[in-house]
């Protein structure tokens, strides 16, 4: 109401440019008023920002500090496979059917069938991408480190749903044709993979008869034992990769989140 006074005096004096300059004066200062409330604001979501982009580094750090160490096993049981495998295989093309360890025997044949797809949702990193709060990490270097490392971890681990996982159901179900009978069943035979079982699980419960079954179907086992051995060395190679490059990557993190810190 002040301020409409003062131009209504203004106009009734006929003091127009008087009148032009103080109306351009209001202006001015509804703008400036403006423009100081979006620089208020625009500075508050600056801020919060920020404070979400070190929360999303400080859990893609905790993330990936445990996928490592996923990793790490990953890597020790892959190995743990490949050199049972090398064992069985090495003895069963070297002509010897002589056993001297049955339970570490028992355990080499049954290591076979025993992995399974071993891919993890990286949460924090899907919930970036699915967000699009990725947009919030600055640093575009550290970015580009985070797409390559996760891209090659998906990428390992569809690549192993593919052949390597066709190849161990193959095995698991060639692993059976020592205990099946003409008839394709287990009927008669029953025992033999029952007390096969025990010997896993308990060493020293075992039939000795299984092995003679075992290497008369030896050449058949081997045209899956030996690719799978493959595999698993294949993905100890893998894991060794990603445990560098995961390293390295925790590194980046740790030094981007103690910049912030200063």
């Amino acid at each position: 109401r002040f301020f409409r006074k003062i131009r209504q005096r203004l106009l009734t004096d006929n003091k127009f440019s008087k009148y032009l300059l103080y109306a351009v004066g209001e202006v001015l200062l509804v703008v400036i008023g403006i423009l100081l409330a979006i620089e208020i604001n625009s500075s508050h979501e600056s801020q919060e920002n920020r404070l979400k982009e070190r929360e999303y580094l400080e859990q893609l750090t905790d993330e990936l500090r445990s996928e490592i160490q996923y990793i790490k096993q990953l890597k020790v049981d892959f190995n743990s496979d490949y050199e049972s495998l090398r064992r069985i295989t090495d003895q069963w093309q070297s002509g010897n059917s002589i056993v001297k360890d049955s339970n570490q025997y028992l355990l080499d044949y049954s290591s076979v069938g025993l992995k399974n797809p071993w891919y993890t949702e990286p949460v924090t990193w899907s919930l970036l991408q699915q967000t699009g709060d990725l947009s919030l990490i600055q640093n575009n270097v550290l970015k580009n480190k985070l797409f390559v490392y996760y891209s090659t971890l998906k990428k390992g681990a569809d690549n192993y749903l593919q052949y390597p996982m066709e190849m161990i159901k193959k095995a698991r179900e060639r692993m059976d044709l020592p205990f099946k009978n003409d008839n394709n069943t287990f009927d008669v035979i029953m025992e033999y993979s029952i007390t096969y079982v025990d010997s896993v699980s308990a060493p020293g419960q075992y039939n000795k008869e299984v092995f003679p079954l075992i290497w008369q179907n030896r050449n058949d086992l081997l045209s899956v034992f030996i690719p799978i051995m493959g595999v698993s060395h294949a993905q100890v190679l893998l894991m060794e990769g990603l445990i560098l490059q995961g390293e390295a990557l925790l590194k980046d993190l740790e030094a981007e989140l103690a910049i912030q810190s200063e």
